[in-house]
């Protein structure tokens, strides 16, 4: 639990949140999605910003039995089957493939279709959580592009130093005893100031 916190963050940053396993970075995130609601406290985010939410395990999105095609058509509104085909020939989904039930979906397919889905509601605000989970080196890469090119504001958890390393422009360090370490510059310069080699 974080204790006596008030951050604002400006439009445009891309904040990652750091620190070892178990100290709550993935409740941090569900808190400022809306999916968990603060013990204490508040989260206030501007009356334009529209959310996109990437879960460490998307596994409740997919919990009912509908097509790959009838998923990502809940998403796209108004709704048009050329777009949400051609986003799914993005994700790697096409012909036949788009027929069968989300529940058989691995990880990395999840995932891709949670990519689809955010595609399809451009957010101005994303929210991801391990983002680079059940991916391939390719993938990373590909994802890691997009992330640099994404206009809106970035928060993000992860223990992949290249991606933070490549995409912060802000860290959040959570320790231990609810304190926050609030540094605004590159990871690279936030490892220097702790005095750790690069």
């Amino acid at each position: 639990m974080l204790n006596n916190v008030n951050i604002e963050i400006e439009a445009g940053e891309r904040v990652a949140i750091i620190g070892p396993n178990g100290i709550g970075k993935t409740t941090l995130l569900r808190v400022l999605s809306g999916e968990l609601t603060p013990t204490k406290g508040e989260v206030k985010w501007v009356e334009n910003a529209a959310l996109g939410y990437m879960p460490q395990d998307p596994q409740a999105e997919f919990a009912r039995k509908v097509s790959l095609f009838d998923w990502m058509m809940e998403w796209q509104v108004p709704s048009n089957e050329q777009i949400v085909r051609a986003t799914l020939g993005r994700m790697l989904f096409s012909g036949d493939e788009t027929k069968k039930s989300v529940t058989v979906l691995s990880g990395g397919e999840k995932g891709r279709m949670i990519y689809g889905k955010l595609t399809l509601t451009k957010p101005n605000v994303l929210l991801l959580d391990e983002p680079t989970n059940h991916m391939d080196m390719e993938t990373i890469e590909s994802l890691q592009i997009a992330l640099e090119k994404y206009p809106g504001t970035l928060l993000f958890v992860s223990h992949d130093r290249e991606l933070v390393g490549s995409l912060a422009t802000r860290i959040l360090e959570l320790q231990a005893g609810g304190k926050l370490v609030d540094f605004r510059g590159s990871y690279d310069d936030y490892l220097k100031s702790q005095g750790v080699a690069t």
